[in-house]
């Protein structure tokens, strides 16, 4: 199989020069390497251009998502590899994913892991992120449910069939593509496509993050569990052949008791002004939450210390009372819009009798 490498690029030129020396140095070299750069405003372009790559350039800002459509776009191999510019593959990254969708013929998306060390440790913040990135996903091993596409590669013929990501999306674009592919292709995620992410180091950064994708999954992706597929029709790339649509990926229970639990810990914490005893019921959620997240605290322990087990467990608390109040903003953005085009399509139908 030719493989065609895309890197969406923006200003990113601390890892892009890592990125692409990494693709170059694969044991199966790639096809070609197609960098899209989103309107960088730092020496992304000069340093592209010290490799043998096409190099797309945009004149505006655009988003991660058209970056990656006009990549594949261009790109002439029958497999397409996605891979962020922060991002330095392992070695055999190309050919495990090669061997992946030869082994399984139905696999219409095969996704990587991210290495346990980052690829530049910048603090705790980034130790932490890495950490549960990597936890998370070679958890995930084997068949999943949801697509990301930091390094993972898709046959052409399914991207096309999917449509490519919707550009309308600046976060979560990867899970949305994922709910859109037919059902008769399987997502699955190898532990032999390894790469080092320079992930965010900084704490409201980190958390911003953190909200937009929150917010932005609530509307996408969410609130798709709502929509009805009209009788008789296919799935959600339109033809009947693939069947019902993709329902989206199942939820995580763990997750979900970890944000509700950090969100009423917040709520329930005013009651201790009106009894030291209610000081239980809020202390009862830390503890919820802390459960919920054990097998990830027990890795942070055996991986990194009691010292920084204590650090993991406060900011993942943070992180969970971030994702509920941006997955209820969305939710609640969702039902808002849904409810808007309801009330116009009854005054549309009553103006008509």
């Amino acid at each position: 199989m030719r493989v065609s490498v895309v890197v969406p690029n923006y200003n990113k030129e601390r890892t892009l020069r890592d990125c692409l020396s990494a693709v170059y140095a694969q044991t199966a070299p790639p096809a070609e390497v197609i960098v899209v750069d989103d309107a960088s405003t730092d020496r992304s372009r000069q340093i592209a251009a010290d490799f043998p790559c096409t190099v797309l350039a945009f004149p505006v800002n655009r988003g991660v998502s058209a970056a990656r459509n006009a990549g594949a776009g261009r790109a002439t191999g029958e497999v397409l590899f996605f891979v962020d510019s922060d991002i330095a593959l392992a070695p055999g990254a190309l050919a495990a994913a090669v061997g992946t969708l030869e082994a399984y013929p139905d696999c219409g998306v095969v996704q990587g892991i991210y290495d346990l060390r980052p690829l530049y440790d910048d603090g705790p913040v980034e130790a932490y992120k890495t950490l549960f990135e990597h936890f998370w996903r070679r958890r995930a091993t084997g068949l999943t449910t949801t697509t990301m596409f930091a390094l993972t590669a898709v046959p052409r013929a399914v991207f096309e069939q999917v449509g490519g990501f919707d550009e309308r999306l600046r976060d979560a674009e990867d899970v949305e593509f994922g709910t859109r592919l037919p059902q008769r292709y399987t997502i699955r995620v190898s532990d032999e496509m390894v790469g080092r992410h320079d992930d965010v180091d900084r704490l409201r950064p980190y958390l911003s993050e953190l909200f937009r994708r929150a917010v932005t999954y609530a509307g996408a992706v969410v609130a798709t569990r709502w929509e009805r597929p009209a009788a008789g029709s296919g799935g959600r790339s339109g033809d009947p052949s693939d069947g019902p649509g993709r329902t989206p990926h199942r939820v995580d229970l763990g997750s979900v008791v970890g944000m509700v639990s950090s969100g009423l810990t917040v709520g329930t914490a005013p009651l201790v002004l009106l009894s030291p005893w209610l000081a239980a019921l809020p202390v009862a959620l830390v503890g919820a939450a802390v459960v919920a997240d054990r097998e990830l605290l027990a890795f942070a322990l055996r991986h990194r210390g009691p010292r920084f087990l204590l650090y993991a467990a406060g900011l993942r608390w943070l992180t969970h009372l971030t994702e509920f109040v941006g997955m209820g903003l969305g939710v609640s953005g969702a039902l808002l819009r849904r409810a808007r085009a309801a009330g116009s399509r009854q005054v549309t139908v009553e103006s008509r009798r």
